[in-house]
């Protein structure tokens, strides 16, 4: 299976998400392709005034994963604007998942979570249930596991 890990981070944790990701889809068999996006011009909460400068088409994925950080209690701009541009994604299963600094749960991970995957909601995409990510717990592999093994079996399964 062609699975797609196309991510936003800022300080390294969703980046580190996908990595691990890539090695656990490659452990299983699958063939994953990671894809950390890369922006020209400021990017800030709330920002449009950027470009993605390596926004990848997704036709051959199977599969494609979606994450970014959770910015002033909301999605990064960048992952929002990438989504945008995505248009329809038919017969593809889609998975967001977020990383987040605050352990609260009314600290924007829900609000991102639910935003991204309402920008996908007209793609026609098989939508599976996306994770919140505690930045903290991603400075270890071993909490990251479960959710990682989730991700994996939701895409793969």
């Amino acid at each position: 299976m062609n699975i797609g890990i196309v991510v936003h981070s800022q300080s390294g944790y969703t980046a580190k998400v996908a990595r691990l990701l890539g090695a656990e889809f490659s452990k299983k068999g699958h063939d994953p392709h990671t894809v950390l996006l890369r922006t020209t011009g400021k990017v800030a909460p709330g920002s449009t005034s950027f470009e993605i400068r390596n926004a990848p088409e997704v036709d051959g994925y199977d599969c494609i994963i979606l994450g970014a950080p959770v910015w002033a209690f909301r999605a990064s701009p960048v992952i929002m604007k990438y989504l945008g541009g995505l248009g329809r994604l038919s017969g593809k299963k889609v998975l967001c998942f977020v990383t987040k600094g605050l352990p609260f749960l009314w600290t924007g991970g829900r609000q991102a979570l639910a935003a991204m995957e309402g920008e996908l909601a007209l793609s026609d995409a098989a939508m599976l249930p996306g994770e919140i990510i505690w930045a903290p717990a991603c400075r270890s592999e071993a909490k990251l596991q479960p959710v990682i093994g989730r991700m994996v079996a939701a895409c793969a399964g």
